[in-house]
This record gives C-alpha cells, structure tokens and sequence, in this order.
C-alpha cells in the first residue's frame, strides 16, 4: 500500500475529449444548468429527456402533486431533478455540486432533490424552516438514497420521491439552516483536469490544513500513541458498561445511521466514505483544546490512508467500511470531547455507533460458538432474531457474499474495537504505520 503525504483535494478526474471548435458542446456542458433552471421556473419537477423513462405521464402528475403539496406546508419551493449526472459534465459527476451551482443559477431556497441516472437521491437545501438534518441529506445517507435494485434504477421511483418530499413536510418547524458547503463552484465545461472540485474551506481551515498534511502523518500519529493509554482504558469502561447514567448520556449523544444498507453496493461505499471524510476534516481546524482531538487526527489519518489505498479498486468493501467508522468515530470523538469513542454496531457497523450490548446469535459465525455480549446500536439492540439476521452487514469475501465478521483480515481480527483491541492502532499495524 502507498505511503506518504495525504491528499488534500480530490483527484482530477476525466475530461471529455477535446472537439473542433466550431463543434457545439455537449448536452452535459455548463449551459444545462440554466436549461434545467428555466424549466424549474415553470414545473417543481424536471426530468431529462435522455431518462424521460424514468417517471411516466401519470407518475409525472402524482410527483407533481405531492412536491407541491409538501412546498406548500413548509413554505418554501421543493425542486426535483431526474437526469444522468456524468464524470463529464460540469459538476463533474457529483450529485451535491451539480445542486449546488443550480441553487446558484435559481436563486431560489428551498429543497433540491436528485435522482441520477443510476436512480441515486440526493437531497440539498437552503433556509430551510424544518428540523431536517440537511448535513445527512446531503450526503446520501437516508434509507431510499440507492435505489432498492440497482439494475432497474428507476423501478418505483415515483413513490421514493413522493415518500422523501412527505417526510420532509411533516418534519417540525425549527429555524433556517442550509446544506454544508461541501466543494468548491463547478468549472466551466472542459476544464477539469485543469481545476477539479475541491472541499470548499475558509482560508483559515486551508492555511490549518496544509500544515496537518505535510507535517500531519507524524505529528497525528504522535498525538495518538500520546492518548492510547487513556484510549483503552476508555474502551475497558465502556465494555464493563460504564455507569447507568453515563450510559444513558451516551446512548443520547449516539449517532446512528439505522437505515444504512446491509449489501451496500461499492458506489455507495466510496461516496460514503468520501464524505464522511470530508465531514471529519472539517471539524479538525477548530478542535483546538478539545479532549477528542488527539483520536480524531489519528483516526481521520488512519482513514485517509486507508482510503487513498482502497477507493479506486474494486474488492475493498470492508476497507471502505473501515474508513467511514473511523471518520464518523473521529467526529464522535469530537463531539464529546471524549479519548475513546464506543465501538460501533457490530451486527452492521454502517449503523454507528453502539449504545448498549446484549447477546445475540451471529448468523453465519465460523466460530460457530456461544453467543456473546455484542455492542449494538439502538434498532438492532430492539431486533427480533429474524430482524438480526436481515440487519448484519454481507460483503463479498473468499467464497462470496457472507457476514462482515466472517470474513478473514484485520476488521475480523480487531471486531471494530468491541473486544478491547483499539482499532485505529490495529489499522495502522495493518497500513504498516510505525
């Protein structure tokens, strides 16, 4: 595996082949965007002619309906994009940019839902007066954001889009907030190698950063051996259960991502993992004096590493997995200002984080022995037998799909950091960090 200096901006990605100039540009050149633009002005809902497939006349009316029924009660516009969303077009392939520079071009707060032609959702917004966690919805981590078969992407989409604009409505009112600005203004069309999208950051957090990344592999990991000690002794607490009402603080803080997929595909994973990466690194610039910060600059090293290594091959779906648990356990870290964050799900460590254990039957356990206490997330701690069995996380391994902890490397061996073992130092033994 590479070693050396972590990556702050994305890499290029590829730029479409140079034509004449007298050539007109492509439909997924910048102008779309004003074409999508002026056909919002007239209809909530815009479906691309290259997917007009996607959604059938009389679907078309009932998602018409129900985007304007819900703006209606949350008082601001809902808008709603079917089209594909290519590496080559002006956002480059990333759903969140391409919503992002249409909010731009619309002038319009509101809701932005996209469905690409993979039949993805994502999900932005701007002055929003709904407790809605826009930070989630924008990084398509809600249970209807893949498709529930991928290879009919577009199979029920109508009632997926009519579910995600109810729920948004019947949310409760709270004050403004707006989707995280997550990367840089896309470029015009036919320049993106020259300037791909980047995390878009204040100077400060640039200035922060480019110290954290040339000096940051040594100075994280120093940080991280200097807490180890208190790390697992947090670890030995949080297994022999703590105090009841230090438990409860816990499950109270947890954050829990119960509708995340147990087959979660590799698009899923990578995109993931790459924004619950860039949500880390943000946090890490003013974490100055917070008890985590030494955890979270190893762990947010641990997984950057990790994720350089893995993303761009295929076969790493436990890799990808490793670096979103390490990157959410980082901001846990963060958030309350805790040396040794709880072990995640371990039925599904998708889930986040656990807030209490209990034993349960693994199905599939090579070990084929005694049930054991397990930490658990809150849904799954409520599981009936039947329903643990359909919440365990199944990736392929040697023989095929099978359970996450029957699979053999260092995920197995380190059990996510729910029997003692610290799993950032386990991962770092195993990147080959000294």
């Amino acid at each position: 595996m590479r070693r050396g200096v972590l990556a702050v901006t994305a890499a290029a990605l590829a730029m479409w082949p140079a034509t004449a100039s007298a050539a007109p540009d492509p439909r997924y050149s910048g102008h779309r965007l004003d074409r999508v633009a002026a056909a919002l002005a007239k209809d909530p809902l815009f479906v691309d002619p290259d997917v007009d497939v996607a959604l059938g006349a009389a679907d078309r009316a009932r998602v018409g309906t129900a985007i304007r029924a819900a703006a209606g009660r949350i008082r601001v516009p809902i808008l709603v994009v079917v089209a594909p969303n290519p590496t080559e077009s002006e956002s480059q392939g990333k759903d969140d940019a391409f919503l992002s520079a249409l909010h731009g071009v619309t002038h319009r707060d509101g809701l932005y839902l996209m469905v690409d032609g993979d039949g993805y959702m994502l999900g932005q917004g701007w002055n929003v007066p709904r407790e809605i966690d826009l930070d989630v919805v924008a990084q398509d981590d809600l249970p209807d954001y893949e498709p529930p078969d991928i290879h009919r992407p577009f199979s029920g989409l109508a009632d997926r889009l009519i579910k995600r604009v109810d729920a948004w409505a019947a949310a409760p009112a709270a004050p403004p907030t707006s989707s995280p600005a997550l990367l840089s203004p896309p470029v015009p069309f036919g320049q993106e190698d020259d300037h791909p999208l980047v995390p878009d950051e204040p100077a400060v957090k640039t200035h922060f950063l480019r110290g954290l990344f040339v000096v940051g592999p040594l100075s994280a990991v120093a940080l991280y051996w200097a807490g180890i000690g208190s790390a697992a002794a947090g670890r030995r607490w949080f297994r022999r259960g703590g105090t009841r009402s230090a438990v409860a603080g816990l499950a109270g803080q947890a954050e829990e991502h119960p509708g995340a997929p147990a087959k979660p595909s590799d698009r899923w994973l990578r995109r993931t993992a790459s924004a619950e990466l860039d949500r880390l690194r943000d946090r890490l610039p003013d974490a100055s004096g917070n008890r985590g910060r030494a955890f979270a600059l190893a762990a947010f090293d641990a997984a950057q590493i990790l994720y350089d290594d893995v993303h761009e091959d295929p076969g790493h779906a436990l890799d990808l997995v490793g670096v979103i648990v390490l990157a959410r356990q980082g901001r846990r870290a963060l958030a309350g200002q805790m040396t040794a964050p709880p072990p995640p799900c371990f039925l599904n460590p998708l889930h986040g984080d656990s807030t209490r254990r209990k034993t349960v039957p693994l199905p599939g356990d090579p070990g084929g022995g005694k049930p054991r206490r397990q930490p658990l997330c809150g849904a799954c701690f409520g599981a009936s037998g039947k329903e643990v069995a359909d919440r365990v996380l199944r990736v392929q391994g040697p023989d095929g799909l099978a359970p996450h902890y029957a699979v053999p490397g260092v995920w197995r061996d380190a059990a996510w950091g729910s029997r003692g073992n610290d799993l950032v130092k386990r991962v770092m033994e195993y990147l080959g960090v000294e």
